[in-house]
Order: structure tokens, then C-alpha cells, then sequence
């Protein structure tokens, strides 16, 4: 409960840090004083996609959900998570800490799938994560092996594909991006990764801060 109480403040001071009048997702991941790590995210959609709070127990048996040859795993730990229209997971944070946001990004390009490995569903893309993973170090080292394949599909009510890509950070305040450019995994590993948008793609995000 401490764990749901915590959300519950991020959630609140991110509905204070965010302008009604933002016109683009944003996920910053504020490192405090001691192990101070607070991550918040803007969620500025067009239209209301029906968010609701879920709590999912570990042990929990899941699938890809992209029929014959689906990705299977349990639930190695608990989360509280942000839906929408209550079919994928869009934020949350593990009992570990571990902490993952979707943002759009308009650019992506997923790889084709021949069902030569299993599928993940992209609605299932962010509960995957944290459903397995306790620190960011983890997942990048998972998730580069790309044992399985991320499937998209339209949004729901839409003829747009599901095009985001991944943010995520953990309670030593690591930050990790991913990314399908191409049809390619890209990966962007870094501490110092605390600020970012939806489109363009993080490269060029990281070269505008340069600038």
C-alpha cells in the first residue's frame, strides 16, 4: 500500500506540473536529494482514452495476445498501472520500482513479423516490462536479444497505427529509451536520459539539447 500511495503522489504532483494548454507528450524523471527519484509524464491525446488505475498481483499468467505463437510468461512482480480504453498498459510502476511510460512517436517503423519468434502484443509492450524487470539495467539487457517480436495495430476507433516508443527509469534513477526505427531495436541507455518527448525520435531529441 506505501508502494500504491507513492503513484498516487507522483500522480498528483505531475497533474500539478503539467499546462492544460501542453500540446505534446512529456515524461521527465526529476533526481533529488539522497535517493529522491520522482518520474511523471504529460498525457495529451486528442480525445479521452478512458484511463483507469489497475493493480495486477505478481504471479499473474499473461500472453502476447497476438494469437498462435503469443508470447507466454508470469509475473515475476506486482504493478499498479495507468490503461487505455482499458486494453494496454500505457504507465506504471512495478514493486520494484521500476517505472514505464508510452509516448508517441510517429516515426516508428516495427520489424515484420514471420512468426519465427513469439509476438507482444504493443498494447502488452509496457506490462511485459513490468511484470519481469526490476531495474533498467535488466530490461536493456533483455531486450536487446529481441527474442520476441513488438506487433502493432490501429488505435482503437482509428485507421492510425499504435506508433510509441518506450521510456523507462527505476529508483536509482536510471533512464533507458526504446525505440523500432527501420524495423530496428534502438536503445538508449543512460542515467543522464531524464527528459523526453514523443516525436522525433530520441537521437534527435538528444541533438536539439546539444544545440
Amino acid at each position: 500500500m506505501k508502494k500504491i500511495a507513492k503513484l498516487s503522489c507522483a500522480l498528483l504532483s505531475l497533474g500539478m506540473l503539467v499546462s492544460p494548454e501542453a500540446d505534446a507528450y512529456t515524461r521527465v524523471v526529476y533526481q533529488g536529494l539522497g535517493t529522491t527519484v520522482v518520474t511523471a509524464r504529460s498525457m495529451d491525446w486528442k480525445e479521452d482514452i478512458g484511463t483507469n488505475l489497475w493493480i495486477f498481483p505478481r504471479g499473474m499468467e499473461r500472453t502476447g495476445e497476438v494469437g498462435p505463437n503469443s508470447l507466454k510468461w508470469t509475473a515475476t512482480y506486482g504493478s499498479v498501472i495507468a490503461s487505455a480504453y482499458d486494453m494496454s498498459t500505457t504507465d506504471g510502476m512495478n514493486e520494484k520500482g521500476l517505472v514505464a511510460n508510452l509516448l508517441w512517436l510517429v516515426e516508428s517503423k516495427y520489424p515484420e513479423w514471420d512468426q519465427t519468434k513469439p509476438g507482444l502484443s504493443v498494447a502488452a509492450w509496457t506490462q511485459y516490462v513490468l511484470d519481469n524487470f526490476a531495474t533498467v539495467a535488466e530490461a536493456v539487457a533483455e531486450l536487446k536479444k529481441e527474442s520476441f517480436v513488438v506487433i502493432i495495430d490501429n488505435m482503437p476507433g482509428t485507421d492510425r497505427m499504435a506508433n510509441v516508443h518506450l521510456s523507462l527509469s527505476d529508483v536509482s534513477g536510471d533512464n533507458a529509451i526504446f525505440e523500432y526505427v527501420a524495423g530496428k531495436l534502438v536503445i538508449y541507455h543512460d542515467r543522464s536520459y531524464q527528459v523526453m518527448t514523443n516525436s522525433p525520435t530520441f537521437d534527435e531529441q538528444l541533438a536539439l539539447n546539444k544545440y
